[in-house]
């Protein structure tokens, strides 16, 4: 079984101090330089969520102004799953700033590119779209054939551990296209990153220097488009809240969400939840729901 060689470790880090965004043109709040303290009481109730649907469960949660953090199993393995589009499309930005392609280039779809879950892609067979749409496609409808089209694009899986790694992601390890990376089989590592991994690297992204403030602002805003997030992480936020996430779903139960709560006042906390069938289902429905109900807890609890 797949627990039989996950860590069991739950480690509390403190990520470096990063440079603020959200909202472009606007006052940035403040982000915490300090060491960063855990909330013991947040991390018992999502152990407590997970444990009522008989879920394994891996979360990091940062709150970027108070550094205060909520960690649970957050160095074992999950399938990283369609989060790795933040990787691609973070990747295809700076590839765009360097030069080496314009986001505006045409890129035909033929039907032969077409995967399971290509709502957008899809519908253009035989016509174009440009590398900036297919980022968007990718980002915010999950689009299987626009994420290939993206790794395409950059030679392979291997790019985006490559960007992984710039951005302080060390256990990423993306080996397969569209859609064979979601078969999620217990203990095959291939596909697979931790929540603390994938939290070190879309913070760089989403609220650091990771990219340029343009390039940031670009990604966060496609992610705050996404479609996909109203069955997760925006499923039970409070009034006021929003996010900037990338969602994602395999088998055996496999649900992923990534990327920033954006609260009232400024608030914004980086939230990495990753889950999976606690007894190896391969019928699994999944589990959304817990997924939603860990990103309202955070929201609230964080403190």
């Amino acid at each position: 079984m797949w627990k039989r060689w996950l860590s069991s470790l739950v480690i509390s880090v403190a990520l470096g101090s990063v440079v603020a965004c959200g909202d472009s043109g606007g006052a940035q709040p403040p982000v915490s330089t300090a060491t960063s303290t855990s909330n013991g009481r947040l991390e018992a109730q999502i152990v407590t969520a997970a444990a009522r649907v008989r879920a394994d469960i891996g979360v990091h949660a940062v709150d970027l102004a108070s550094g205060v953090t909520a960690d649970v199993h957050s160095g074992n393995r999950f399938p990283i799953l369609s989060m790795f589009k933040v990787y691609a499309a973070a990747a295809i930005l700076r590839d765009a700033r360097a030069g080496k392609l314009s986001l505006q280039t045409p890129v035909r779809i033929t039907r032969a590119d077409i995967v399971s879950n290509a709502p957008v892609t899809s519908a253009h067979v035989n016509g174009t779209l440009t590398m900036a749409e297919i980022a968007q496609a990718a980002l915010q409808h999950s689009d299987n054939t626009a994420g290939n089209l993206m790794l395409r694009q950059l030679g392979g899986p291997a790019a985006v551990n490559a960007l992984a790694r710039s951005v302080g992601d060390t256990d990423t390890d993306l080996e397969r296209w569209e859609t064979a990376l979601n078969d999620a089989v217990p203990g095959d590592v291939r596909d697979t990153t931790t929540p603390r991994a994938v939290a070190t690297g879309f913070r760089s992204l989403l609220a650091g220097d990771g990219l340029q403030q343009q390039d940031r602002d670009t990604l966060v805003g496609w992610m705050r488009g996404s479609a996909t997030s109203a069955q997760r992480f925006r499923a039970q936020l409070p009034a006021g809240w929003t996010t900037a996430d990338k969602t994602g779903s395999g088998e055996f139960g496999t649900t992923d969400d990534g990327g920033l709560l954006l609260g009232p006042g400024g608030r914004r906390i980086l939230l990495v939840v990753q889950t999976r069938s606690g007894t190896d289902d391969p019928n699994s429905n999944g589990y959304g729901d817990l997924v939603a109900e860990v990103a309202r807890l955070v929201a609230q609890g964080l403190r």
